[in-house]
């Protein structure tokens, strides 16, 4: 078989994902600086407690992409990106910056979608099948950083 050095069957399928996932980014540089913003604060802190017990499942990933489809409107491939963003982020992210995340959210959210987001961190941490005792704490830690108290009524 003669193959020109750098090439293969393989290309075209190259191309077209490569395509794709340009396209997704630039959707997502196209997004307004305010709903930008909150994406790029939601997925982290969710990443804080889908990596609080140090290992993201898939089912967490799964849970994350479909609160950001279901919930913050955005299309399949672009919570994919997002979440894998975030978590990539999350990886080189020293402590502030974690903070800084979630009170970037107090800031933005009114009480009703603070304890909206509350459920979401829930749903990433029982995603799995299990609540590690670490991402219980993680939650507590986003709550309080949220201006939630655990164990009382929610905000208004």
């Amino acid at each position: 078989m003669n193959h020109t050095p750098g090439t293969s069957a393989q290309e075209p399928l190259h191309a077209d994902l490569t395509s794709g996932i340009r396209s997704t980014l630039d959707q997502l540089d196209d997004l307004d600086s305010e709903t930008a913003g909150y994406l790029n604060c939601l997925a982290f802190v969710l990443q804080r407690v889908a990596a609080a017990d140090e290992h993201i499942c898939r089912e967490e990933v799964d849970r994350m992409e479909k609160i950001l489809v279901e919930h913050a409107s955005l299309s399949p491939p672009q919570a994919v990106l997002t979440v894998e963003i975030a978590k990539h982020r999350r990886q080189l992210a020293d402590c502030c910056c974690a903070y800084q995340a979630s009170r970037e959210l107090r800031s933005r959210l009114d009480g009703d979608s603070r304890n909206r987001l509350r459920r979401f961190l829930d749903s990433v941490a029982e995603a799995d099948g299990l609540v590690h005792p670490t991402e219980e704490a993680e939650i507590r830690q986003i709550a309080a950083e949220l201006g939630i108290i655990v164990g009382e009524p929610e905000i208004a």
